[in-house]
């Protein structure tokens, strides 16, 4: 019986003296952070399209495919995007400038967003955004299913459906 105790205890002690050093490495490394900081003058700004105006900064995730994205996107001054909808839902926070986010019905035709307001725009839903401030209009945009822009049957630009 002494016997066994004893053979537990230098086990034990013999695992504490290989484990102690390895978890002492182990916290030598720069633990690796899945967080993510961009600095405003190191955003790399994109079209979003050839045909539109608009300038996209891709924060995280892939914009091409379902699984939820984040970026900053930036309409000029005097911008109107015309109907439109998207296949999923965004969410969408003002940054800088005055933006104007109109429903199907009309509604929010004459609220003028400003910095810090929020809009939640329902996938396959129809709606307007429009930059109405002398300075470009800059909104933070989180999205779970892939970007893209459907437009109204009959627009003119509806063959780009399946532009990002």
């Amino acid at each position: 019986m002494i016997a066994g105790k004893w053979r537990l205890a230098m086990g034990s002690l013999a695992l504490l003296a290989i484990g102690v050093p390895i978890a002492a490495r182990s916290q030598d490394r720069e633990p690796v952070s899945r967080s993510l900081s961009v600095a405003a003058d190191a955003m790399r700004w994109q079209r979003q399209t050839p045909n539109l105006p608009i300038m996209i900064g891709e924060l995280w995730g892939n914009r091409q495919a379902d699984g939820g994205f984040g970026e900053l996107v930036r309409l000029p001054p005097g911008f109107d995007s015309r109907l439109h909808a998207h296949s999923g839902d965004f969410h969408g926070v003002l940054v800088k400038g005055v933006w104007i986010h109109e429903g199907p019905g009309g509604e929010g035709r004459d609220k003028r967003l400003l910095p810090g307001s929020y809009v939640r725009q329902a996938g396959g839903e129809m709606h307007i955004d429009r930059c109405v401030s002398e300075e470009p209009c800059v909104l933070f945009l989180f999205q779970y299913a892939r970007a893209d822009i459907i437009w109204p049957d009959g627009d003119s630009r509806a063959a780009e459906r399946s532009a990002p």
